[in-house]
């Protein structure tokens, strides 16, 4: 299943790289010339951090920022998603996505197990956009632990944020499930919050299935690590 859903992503444009020929892909002068990759959410605060050699672009056309995932292809991720949760034995009584690239993947992950999906919503705050719960939230009694859902984690400062949202209203959030773990500190900082993360693919098992299969080359393999490593 896993091996099905990687190369579903990369032939729907979900999986980006620098040599893809995309409107994501951003070139800009520096001393050693001209860098090409992709803008990430840790450049609203280093916007001279290196551009990102991959991107990954895990959102549903419907999303603000529209990707190319189909329902379809939504659907069998969160099955991987399942198979995830049964393998590490994470209890749950409501999913929680973050939003908005993870509310899919929530919502999906919900109807497979037939119970309910918790969405936050985001909203304009002392100029800053924040998440938090929606007008008419309501818990039911029986909802004590949620399992947040997520499309990637790169850093966590977003789960951060929605972490202490679901805390702040009692519920028990310990794990964080992923679709791709980009193995850049989320997981680190995620354990300083007392959770623990899982994900369907560490990008480095992702390159490894593209590299094996012949659709990704060792070399681009390689700078793909090199940016890791310097990250």
């Amino acid at each position: 299943m896993r091996l099905t859903l990687a190369f579903a992503l990369m032939n729907i444009g979900a999986v980006l790289t620098a040599e893809s020929d995309h409107p994501l892909v951003v070139e800009r002068e520096r001393e050693n010339g001209v860098e090409r990759g992709f803008l990430l959410k840790l450049h609203e605060k280093n916007p001279e951090a290196p551009l990102s050699p991959f991107f990954l672009n895990l959102r549903t056309p419907d999303n603000p920022k529209p990707g190319p995932l189909t329902p379809e292809i939504v659907e069998f991720a969160a099955r991987c998603m399942r198979d995830v949760q049964a393998n590490r034995g994470l209890s749950f009584d409501a999913t929680a996505g973050i939003p908005r690239a993870g509310d899919p993947f929530a919502k999906a992950l919900a109807r497979l197990y037939g119970m309910n999906a918790i969405v936050l919503e985001k909203i304009e705050r002392d100029g800053k956009r924040c998440v938090a719960l929606p007008s008419d939230f309501w818990l039911p009694a029986r909802i004590k632990k949620a399992l947040g859902v997520d499309d990637l984690i790169t850093k966590a400062d977003s789960k951060r944020e929605a972490i202490g949202v679901w805390r702040g209203v009692g519920l028990e959030v310990t794990d964080i499930l992923v679709l791709v773990d980009r193995e850049q500190g989320g997981r680190e900082e995620l354990a300083g919050l007392g959770c623990t993360l899982h994900s369907v693919f560490t990008i480095t098992e992702l390159l490894d299935l593209y590299v094996d299969a012949g659709k990704m080359t060792s070399h681009l393999r390689i700078d793909i690590h090199a940016y890791l490593a310097r990250a």
